[in-house]
């Protein structure tokens, strides 16, 4: 298929309406890095990621976004929401995880993933959000660069 040139996208906060296209989305980005290998593990998982979202969304832990051209979704990404102690830096101690950054493979080179970047940050930061941070594949990483994102290699992880 050909690329799209488009003029316009609307970016809007996601609704409770809106979880089967998160959902999709989501699945579609986890098939694409890998961690989706078969269809069963992509059903369990779907039932997994709906949950959270019907939990999340509406309490406000998770505020997600989709963009939308012609009609259809062509971009996500969100953020799920934590508060910490107060520390140098961050005062307010409240952080976020950018996550689920997704542009639909037929609309990716047309500045989608900067304009969904660029709203998630000012709602952020209308938020007063301290601290946000985000794992990304090698291929994305000059988006979040432009944005400002620094490098930090201190993650470790614990996982049963």
């Amino acid at each position: 298929m050909a690329k799209k040139s488009v003029l316009k996208m609307e970016v809007r906060r996601a609704r409770r309406q809106d979880i089967a296209t998160l959902v999709e989305m989501r699945v579609a980005l986890l098939e694409e890095v890998g961690n989706v290998r078969s269809k069963t593990d992509a059903k369990d998982l779907m039932g997994a990621i709906r949950r959270y979202f019907h939990r999340e969304l509406p309490a406000g832990g998770y505020v997600g976004f989709i963009g939308w051209a012609e009609g259809q979704a062509v971009a996500c990404g969100g953020l799920a929401f934590y508060a910490r102690p107060p520390y140098k830096g961050n005062t307010s101690g409240k952080e976020a995880y950018l996550m689920g950054m997704y542009t639909a493979v037929d609309w990716r080179g047309q500045g989608l993933g900067r304009r969904m970047l660029r709203k998630i940050l000012a709602f952020a930061k209308a938020r007063r959000v301290g601290r946000v941070w985000l794992h990304a594949e090698p291929r994305a990483m000059s988006l979040y660069d432009r944005a400002g994102f620094r490098a930090n290699d201190s993650y470790r992880e614990l996982t049963w």
